[in-house]
């Protein structure tokens, strides 16, 4: 008997879940020990894009996953088909939920300029819990990054006619100003003309919806004419005062016969 299929014979769903929930525990005293004292954890340079809660949440998907498989089917187990499966299981999510995450910060929302922290910055924790969910949920369901890679080819390498059509778009997508309170902090926001024609913005007056008290945006002085494949930058300023809260607003941009939008988010930094 080939050694693949005698290791198979060995497979039985009291093994998986004993193998996974171990796995599980494991990672979780790792965690623990991790995270207990400063200093522990891997200083590693990568963590800047992809914090280590993002592979761990991927782990714990393909963990899970695999621990609802053999529940489910205990009585009408299939070692040919799934065995391997089950025991690759925390690999492949650890994997798909890392590379997932990529995909969203840098193909999804890449247009956004420097979709991760720089220089002495971090991920706010908030943010870390979002990437974790993701990883988590793409490590638990395989299909979700199937279908997000195919989304992603079919974008970069053979759009469709909503891809491929010529607009007026605000990007980044999505800002993020942080500033101390009685301090000022700024960024860019360039309006990109991919038509085939030319519009008069010197009367154009951006605005923010919902307005927030500070926040401002000013279009950059000497544009004028906005012609095919030219862009014009918009500069939103965040200066938070005493009773100033983290918020989030839409800038609303009308060009000629569009009304395009993208979100900025202005944080209280402490």
């Amino acid at each position: 008997m080939a050694p693949s299929k005698k290791l198979l014979n060995f497979i039985n769903p009291g093994l998986v879940f004993g193998y996974q929930v171990t796995l599980m525990l494991v990672s979780f005293i790792a965690l623990w020990w991790f995270t207990s004292a400063p200093g522990r954890a891997p200083d590693m340079s990568w963590t800047k894009v992809v914090p280590l809660w993002v592979p761990f949440g991927g782990w714990l998907g393909g963990i899970t996953i695999s621990i609802v498989g053999v529940a489910t089917h205990t009585h009408d187990w299939n070692r040919q088909m799934y065995g391997y499966w089950h025991l690759a299981r925390p690999l492949l999510g650890l994997i798909t939920g890392s590379v997932a995450v990529l995909i969203v910060l840098f193909v999804v929302t890449g247009v956004s300029g420097s979709p991760i922290p720089s220089g002495e910055e971090t991920y706010e924790p908030s943010g870390i819990a979002v990437l974790f969910v993701l990883a988590f949920v793409v490590g638990y369901r395989e299909e979700t990054f199937r279908e997000l890679v195919k989304r992603v080819l079919d974008v970069i390498l053979t759009p469709g006619d909503k891809a491929a059509e010529q607009k007026i778009t605000l990007v980044p997508a999505r800002t993020v100003l942080t500033a101390r309170r009685g301090e000022s902090v700024s960024g860019t926001v360039t309006l990109v003309n991919t038509t085939g024609d030319t519009f008069d913005i010197s009367q154009v007056t951006p605005r923010f919806d919902p307005t927030i008290s500070n926040l401002t945006v000013a279009l950059a002085p000497g544009n004028g004419q906005l012609g095919p494949g030219q862009s014009a930058e918009l500069t939103v300023t965040w200066e938070p005062q005493a009773a100033a809260t983290s918020s989030e607003t839409s800038l609303v941009v009308a060009v000629g016969g569009y009304r395009v939008t993208s979100v900025v988010r202005p944080t209280v930094g402490t």
